[in-house]
C-alpha cells in the first residue's frame, strides 16, 4: 500500500547503515515501494522481499502499515490483509496506523475492535518519521543478543487493567454505559462470553434491558466494512 502523506520519491533499496543480510529489515516491494516512510528508515539496513507483511522485523514479527487517508478511500483493504494467510504466519502481528485525517476517533475505534477480534496489535503514529522509528526499533529489538534479559513490566493491578480495556470495548456500543459494561463482566465473567451470548441472554443482565442488549449484540457482530 502506498502512503498518502506527501510526494513519493524513489528510495534506496538497502537503507543506509551496516549489517549482514540476516540482520536486515525485509520490505514488501510490491506494496511498499515508494512509501515515504522508507526515507526515514536510517538506522537499519533493509532489502526487498516477497513476504506477507509490509515490513518483516524478524522471523516472528510482521508489520502492516496503514495510513488512514488510504483507509478512507479503500475501506475493504485492511480487512483482507489482516485475514490473509501469509500475513498471519507471524507470532507478533502489528498494524502500524498513521493518523493523518481529522477526527480519527470513530475510525480508530473500529480498527481497534477489528484488531482485537483478529488477534492483531494496533500501534498508532502521527507522522511518517514516527512510523519509521517504530519499524526501526522493532527490528533493532529483534537483533539484540537473545541472552540479554530485559526487565518485564508487570502492571500494578493487571486484572483491573484488563477489565478497563474490556469496559472500553463494550461502551463502544450505543447507549451502553460504564456501569452496564461492569455488570455484564460481572455476570458473564469474560468479554468472550459476552460476545458469544445471544440477544436474549444479554437482556437478562440486570439494568441492561432489551434495547441496549440489542445495540450491544449488533455492535459485537457488525462487519467491519459494509
Amino acid at each position: 500500500m502506498l502512503g498518502l502523506d506527501g510526494p513519493e520519491e524513489p528510495v534506496d533499496t538497502e537503507g543506509s547503515s551496516g549489517g549482514g543480510a540476516a540482520s536486515r529489515l525485509i520490505v514488501n516491494r510490491r506494496r511498499q515501494e515508494g512509501n515515504p516512510v522508507l526515507k526515514y528508515v536510517r538506522n537499519v539496513r533493509y532489502e526487498w522481499g516477497d513476504i506477507g507483511a509490509d515490513f518483516e522485523c524478524g522471523s516472528t514479527c510482521g508489520v502492516l502499515y496503514l495510513a488512514l487517508k488510504y483507509h478512507k478511500l479503500h475501506p475493504n483493504y485492511i480487512l483482507t490483509r489482516l485475514s490473509g494467510k501469509d500475513e498471519n504466519k507471524y507470532a507478533c502481528r502489528i498494524l502500524l496506523t498513521l493518523c493523518n485525517v481529522d477526527e480519527p476517533r470513530h475510525t480508530l475505534r473500529e480498527l481497534n475492535l477489528l484488531c482485537y477480534r483478529m488477534d492483531w496489535t494496533i500501534v498508532l503514529c502521527y507522522s511518517v518519521e514516527e512510523a519509521a522509528e517504530y519499524i526501526e526499533n522493532l527490528k533493532l529489538a529483534d537483533n539484540r543478543d537473545p541472552t540479554f534479559k530485559k526487565p518485564v513490566f508487570v502492571p500494578v493491578d493487571e486484572k483491573t487493567a484488563l477489565q478497563n480495556a474490556a469496559v472500553g470495548i463494550l461502551t463502544g456500543a450505543r447507549s451502553v454505559t460504564k456501569a452496564d459494561a461492569q455488570r455484564l463482566l460481572f455476570n458473564f465473567g469474560t468479554l468472550k462470553a459476552i460476545s458469544e451470548a445471544s440477544e436474549e441472554q444479554l437482556a437478562l443482565c440486570p439494568g441492561l434491558g432489551p434495547i441496549r442488549a440489542k445495540n450491544l449484540y449488533n455492535y459485537l457482530r457488525t462487519p467491519f466494512t459494509s
